[in-house]
C-alpha cells in the first residue's frame, strides 16, 4: 500500500514538474539562507521566495528544488517550467491543464486561489494514506509549480512546515 502511495505521489509530482532538461539535473540544489527564526531557511525558485525546515534535506536545481523531512514521511517540491506564457490568463489556462492530470487522487478538490501573491489555481487531494496539496500559480506569463505530500496523519512539525509554506510564500524579492 505504501509503494502504491508513493508511486501515485511521485506521479503528481511528475505531472507537476514536468521535465527538467540535463543542465538543470547536474547543478547543485539551492541552498537556504537564515530566515531570522531559528530553524528555517528562506529558499528560492525563480522570483518565488519561501521558508522551510533547516532540517529538511534539500535536492534539485534552481529550477526544480525538492525538500524532505528526515523521516521522509513529508516533501514539498517546488519548480518552475522553462515554458513561459503569453500573459497571466494562457498562463493559468496551463495550470488547469496541469492540475487536470492528478486524476489518479482521491476526493480531490480544486479551486482557484492566490499563493505567494499571484493568482493560482490549487488542488488537494489523497492517495493511499498521503496527503496532497498542489498549486500552480502564475506571475505574468511565469508558472510556479507547488507540490507538498505528507503521510497521513500527519505530525505537527509537517504541518507547522505546510502552514509556514503558505504563510511565507512570495513572488518577487531577494533569498
Amino acid at each position: 500500500m505504501k509503494r502504491t502511495a508513493l508511486l501515485a505521489a511521485a506521479l503528481a509530482v511528475a505531472v507537476l514538474s514536468g521535465c527538467a532538461g540535463i543542465r538543470e539535473a547536474l547543478s547543485p540544489p539551492p541552498q537556504g539562507k537564515p530566515s531570522g527564526r531559528e530553524g528555517w531557511l528562506v529558499y528560492g525558485v525563480g522570483a518565488l521566495r519561501f521558508e522551510a525546515p533547516a532540517a529538511w534535506q534539500p535536492t534539485g536545481s534552481a529550477r526544480h528544488l525538492k525538500l524532505e523531512n528526515p523521516g521522509a514521511t513529508a516533501r514539498l517540491e517546488v519548480s518552475t517550467p522553462e515554458t513561459t506564457y503569453a500573459d497571466q490568463k494562457a498562463c493559468l489556462a496551463a495550470a488547469e491543464e496541469v492540475l487536470a492530470k492528478a486524476s489518479s487522487l482521491e476526493r480531490v478538490r480544486r479551486h482557484e486561489t492566490t499563493f505567494g501573491g499571484a493568482r493560482a489555481l490549487t488542488l488537494e487531494g489523497d492517495s493511499g494514506g498521503w496527503h496532497v496539496w498542489a498549486w500552480a500559480a502564475c506571475d505574468g506569463g511565469t508558472q510556479y509549480q507547488v507540490f507538498f505530500t505528507a503521510q497521513t496523519p500527519a505530525p505537527a512539525p509537517v504541518i507547522e512546515a505546510y502552514r509556514t509554506l503558505t504563510s511565507t510564500a512570495r513572488i518577487g524579492g531577494e533569498v
